[in-house]
């Protein structure tokens, strides 16, 4: 199946669902919304699902069970639009058979901001979890942080206020305060969505952060096998 392309229409539609943020209007443009969005979502997907079950072969790889829903689910939160103006895929293993904590690649085009991304992290980092990660930290996990960094994705990481390793390399340091992080790559031109190119895009970024999936995925591993 060939890649359609995330139009500008596309993106004018995500936004204007969300600016209206009714049923009414959403249902008038629900197929229109699954014809310019959806499609080439799972195209894009289906572009890339060779490569994701050579590195993981228990991955899931059904797009409609990795793409995000329009309708937001508002009951536990203060953010009351019904709608959303992005959309998302989830590369990962089956939330039904594998712990949250299990490492997964995103990708993800939010209109409003004027940005698409992608990148590697693990779906749920509970304190636990990630204590186990700091404290397995080595060479092995640093080569994978700087192979996903030269190909332009960012650490972004929510850090301890006080320095837990203060007598560590420095280029560890980040890593070793970090209460959560994801290697993030975002990039501001949407035109790259119109064309088959953001897959081969894409897939260079993604074999970068193979290396930092495969550490995850072994921390994973261990973890739950010492619980």
């Amino acid at each position: 199946m060939s890649y359609t392309g995330i139009t500008p229409d596309a993106l004018f539609l995500l936004s204007r669902n969300r600016h209206e943020d009714s049923k009414a209007f959403y249902d008038a443009h629900k197929a229109q919304i699954k014809q310019l969005v959806f499609e080439p979502l799972s195209q894009l997907i289906e572009a890339l699902s060779d490569d994701f079950a050579r590195l993981d072969p228990a991955m899931q790889l059904n797009p409609p069970k990795m793409m995000s829903r329009i309708r937001r689910d508002t009951r536990f939160t203060k953010e009351k639009h019904m709608y959303r103006d992005s959309v998302w895929a989830m590369f990962m293993r089956p939330k039904d058979d594998y712990p949250f904590l299990w490492p997964c690649f995103w990708f993800e085009v939010k209109p409003a901001q004027g940005f698409w991304s992608c990148g590697v992290c693990v779906y749920d980092q509970t304190p636990k979890f990630m204590q186990f990660v700091r404290e397995r930290i080595d060479k092995e996990f640093f080569a994978a942080a700087n192979k996903a960094i030269k190909a332009g994705a960012v650490l972004e990481c929510e850090s301890y206020k006080k320095d837990r390793a203060p007598d560590a390399d420095k280029r560890l340091k980040p890593y070793l305060n970090a209460k959560t992080f994801m290697f993030k790559y975002t990039c501001e031109d949407l035109s790259m969505l119109e064309s088959d190119a953001v897959i081969d895009h894409l897939r260079q970024i993604y074999k970068a952060c193979h290396p930092m999936y495969a550490w995850l995925q072994k921390a994973a591993e261990e973890y739950i096998s010492s619980i």
